[in-house]
């Protein structure tokens, strides 16, 4: 479906209405694609977006550094809504996609945790991601404008993609998997492969490079950048030097009055 194959990738997305049919493939194994789901707790307000970017895109990037994407919601309608009056400091969101074909998913981490020590998880949590897309795609079913994103709110018919319906609030997480992995508005989260051998039921569990961020009117996954040593201009070395020297020229007479 929508497959992103560049190492490093812009995409500046521009969701409004009349965008194509763009519901979440959810049941295509290594094709099933990422989506992030936001919440305004006191609106009620569930904001839910298909970035396109594949799990097999996500698995094979999981240890580059230069991998990067950026979607900009400033066009979309439904995201429009939804942060108009919003509850900033209220606003949890998360990114997940699961492959219950293979076992594995990946998800948003909470950022408390030791990433050297991911949580692990298993085919239950790739299931309940993919149920949450299902419910996510009934909505998008029935908007005639196909938009890349929905937007529900708590008191709808439950089953339509609500935030707190998957589980998500950390009340029920996944299938008995009790790490909260939301965070809030404008907080970068760490992201996590967990995926079960079906040979000897082991599950191995690791972090990737980059990390989620939504801030603004963006959602943004990039790697920390390395901050570089700065040098030390030429004038601070010409200043010690200088300050050496006069340093010795103050001692020397003082030796030779002590001789």
């Amino acid at each position: 479906m929508k497959t992103l194959s560049k190492t490093l990738v812009a995409a500046a997305m521009l969701v409004g209405a009349g965008s194509a049919n763009a519901s979440i493939e959810k049941d295509s194994g290594g094709a099933n694609e990422a989506y992030l789901a936001a919440y305004d707790i006191t609106s009620g307000k569930t904001f839910n977006f298909d970035t396109g970017v594949s799990y097999n895109t996500l698995v094979a990037n999981e240890n580059n550094s230069a991998f990067g994407l950026n979607f900009d919601f400033s066009g979309d309608a439904n995201w429009t809504n939804f942060i108009t009056g919003a509850s900033l400091s209220s606003i949890k969101y998360l990114v997940a996609v699961g492959n219950s074909l293979d076992f594995g998913a990946a998800i948003t981490l909470n950022s408390s945790l030791d990433p050297s020590s991911p949580k692990t998880f298993g085919y239950d949590t790739a299931n309940a991601i993919q149920n949450h897309a299902i419910d996510i795609n009934s909505k998008v079913a029935v908007n005639s404008a196909q938009n890349l994103s929905t937007l529900v709110l708590d008191s709808e018919s439950a089953g339509a993609g609500q935030f707190n319906n998957g589980g998500f609030d950390g009340a029920n997480l996944w299938g008995g998997w009790t790490q909260d992995p939301t965070a809030s508005y404008g907080q970068s989260i760490g992201f996590q492969l967990g995926i079960l051998d079906q040979n000897t039921g082991d599950n191995i569990a690791s972090t990737f490079a980059g990390k989620w961020k939504l801030a603004g009117n963006s959602l943004t996954f990039a790697a920390a950048p390395v901050v570089a040593a700065v040098p030390l201009p030429a004038a601070v070395w010409l200043f010690g030097a200088g300050l050496m020297a006069m340093l010795r020229a103050n001692r020397r007479p003082s030796m030779a009055l002590a001789a």
